[in-house]
């Protein structure tokens, strides 16, 4: 089996990572996405819950953002009849943006590339970020994202798991070399890390609120967003969705270059 036939099939099973001995390196077919955090609504006061007519039950985000929209018009007795789906998607229509932010879910995100995180760390206003350390973590055993553009194409994964394999190696032997110059190993690392390429596999906690996640997936999930940060905004809208019913008017179609998309669709 080929390198490009392996890689596919790894994809397939459902495996984000894979060992690739021939070029001694791991390769990262998909991202892994995990929540490992969401809002939870502690309730209000007995004479406001008293008055509160709603549907949704539980203590999730959902629950927080119809409260904190009630309490703009302390319209508790639900006058329009609304179900929390109903109310959401009227504060949504009618761009109350702000109401969103109250409800955070967070992310642990592992088999992205640095070149990713670059470009998701620019996404600043309700995001919140702690990332995997370089300088820290020891690389020698790093593994390395595949370019979802190369999946496929196995002369030019031969090529991208060779350049791998020598960044890789360089790595070690400057770590090594660096032994009697420098003896903090944060310092050996902090130098040896200029040679690893951007496709270097980080792990990154990423909190949000549900606006920032919004505003995200419809700009990182589109055509024209980096086809690897869209194949996450894929897997985030995936997690998220099944965890938080926030985001019912995000689709994922096929996109032209074979990476999905994530488009924001109108309300029925």
């Amino acid at each position: 089996m080929g390198l490009a036939a392996a890689l596919t099939a790894a994809a397939d099973s459902g495996a984000y990572r894979v060992a690739v001995p021939e070029y001694g390196i791991t390769a990262i077919v998909a991202p892994n996405v995990t929540l490992v955090g969401a809002t939870s609504f502690l309730g209000l006061p007995d004479e406001l819950t008293a008055a509160w007519k709603t549907d949704a039950a539980g203590d999730g985000g959902e629950l927080l953002l119809e409260a904190a929209g009630r309490s703009c018009y302390q319209s508790w007795s639900n006058p329009a009849g609304r179900t929390n789906h109903e109310y959401l998607v009227n504060i949504i229509r009618q761009g109350h943006g702000s109401v969103l932010e109250h409800a955070n879910y967070s992310l642990y995100l592992r088999g992205i590339s640095r070149a990713l995180t670059h470009e998701l760390v620019r996404h600043r206003a309700g995001c919140s970020y702690s990332q995997l350390s370089q300088r820290y973590v020891d690389s020698s055993d790093i593994a390395f994202v595949v370019p979802p553009a190369l999946m496929g194409a196995d002369s030019l994964l031969e090529l991208w798991a060779e350049a791998c394999r020598t960044s890789l190696d360089a790595y070690v032997r400057l770590v090594d070399g660096l032994d009697e110059r420098i003896p903090e190993r944060k310092r050996k690392r902090e130098c040896a890390r200029a040679v690893l390429p951007n496709c270097a596999e980080t792990h990154i906690v990423m909190t949000a609120n549900v606006r920032a996640w919004r505003h995200i997936l419809a700009l990182r999930g589109s055509e024209h967003a980096d086809a690897e940060i869209r194949r996450l905004m894929v897997s985030v809208l995936e997690v998220l969705s099944r965890a938080v019913p926030l985001f019912w008017d995000y689709v994922t179609e096929a996109g032209s270059d074979g990476v999905p998309v994530v488009r924001l669709v109108a309300e029925e």
